[in-house]
């Protein structure tokens, strides 16, 4: 069966051409272009998935193609792939200075480039199955907050009213209380596509000891609920360099994590230490694990499945944590305590 995947192939000589459509038009849809100028004209109308760009034609070359082509925003989910004769390292780093994904020589084996063409169409598909995962969970957010507030916001003024009986109250709580859930999700959503399109981030350099002392401050409540021990070393600590707002963040959310799948009488370990280059922050717990095989998948944007501990409903939590640990150059791990509960180790660099 022909996939729907189109392959513009653009050079010079038209049996060039010809070969590389031989083996490829049983396979994709293929148009072609005999100059860069022409390659430039077909690309709108054709809208093609990748582009086989020779580099030596007359008048516009294949990079001065290459680099108009990603000089267009619209364009940016088009690989491109050079194919040219030219073998120097000079002239492929040349190819990928102007925005070219990869690099094959003539004469090309056949299997190799049918092989590159599968791994780059691949490529775009995951690509764009990731942009509309992060779209619709945007669109979402954005959708969802005006009425969200409109609920809480009526909910709250009617437990006001102290002539309700308890059935009714009880029904506008649950109200609420699924009112802010969704909330929470709606902010976790935003967050989350924010963090992914971020490159960088504003730095400040903070102690780990007293930030960690606020955040479990302000869970006082909920660990006093559950009666829950909390047990944090304050004789160590290390500065850290980055964006405090997130990881603070960050951190709420394990806490969080850790107090909700925790037993009553609990205990929950919270140590700070320097390994190395890294300084490591751990929250541990004595809940119930997490499921070897799901171990890899929890910081998952889309792990949905409910595992008992730390992964339920849509696990933003922990994607966020990923994503704000990547922006850190640092790294997050969970792993099963020997005897019993989740162990959640932060790293960042000290240097």
């Amino acid at each position: 069966m022909k996939s729907d995947f189109k392959i513009l192939i653009v050079d010079d000589i038209i049996q060039n051409i010809e070969i590389i459509k031989t083996f490829l038009e049983d396979v994709y849809i293929l148009d072609s272009a005999e100059s860069g100028e022409e390659a430039l004209e077909k690309v709108p109308v054709f809208q093609p998935d990748l582009i086989l760009l020779d580099i030596k034609m007359p008048g516009m070359d294949g990079y001065e193609v290459c680099k108009t082509i990603r000089q267009n925003e619209e364009y940016n989910h088009i690989r491109i792939m050079m194919v040219s004769a030219l073998t120097m390292i000079e002239e492929r780093l040349k190819g990928y200075e102007t925005g070219a994904d990869d690099y094959i020589t003539k004469p090309f084996v056949v299997e190799e480039l049918e092989a590159k063409i599968n791994v780059f169409l691949n490529l775009k598909r995951t690509t764009e199955i990731d942009k509309l995962k992060s779209d619709l969970l945007a669109l979402f957010s954005h959708e969802t907050r005006t009425p969200l507030n409109t609920i809480i916001g009526i909910s709250s003024l009617l437990m006001e009213d102290e002539d309700l009986d308890e059935e009714t109250r009880r029904s506008i709580s649950m109200i609420q209380e699924s009112g802010n859930q969704l909330h929470q999700f709606v902010e976790k959503t935003s967050f989350l596509c924010e963090l992914k399109s971020l490159q960088g981030i504003e730095k400040r350099k903070e102690q780990v000891l007293s930030q960690l002392k606020n955040v479990i401050a302000s869970m006082g409540e909920a660990i006093a609920a559950k009666e829950i021990q909390m047990e944090h070393d304050t004789t160590t600590g290390f500065p850290v360099n980055g964006d405090w707002y997130m990881i603070y963040e960050v951190l709420t959310y394990l806490l969080d994590n850790a107090i909700k799948f925790s037993p009553e009488k609990g205990t929950i370990t919270v140590a700070q230490r320097q390994e190395g280059e890294n300084g490591i922050i751990t929250i541990s717990d004595q809940g119930p694990g997490i499921q070897k095989d799901w171990l890899s998948k929890i910081f998952d944007e889309f792990a949905i499945q409910d595992i008992m501990h730390h992964q339920k409903g849509q696990g933003l939590s922990l994607a966020i944590a990923k994503h704000v640990m990547r922006l850190h150059n640092g790294f997050i791990t969970a792993e099963n305590n020997p005897d019993r509960g989740v162990t959640f180790s932060l790293g960042f660099p000290l240097g």
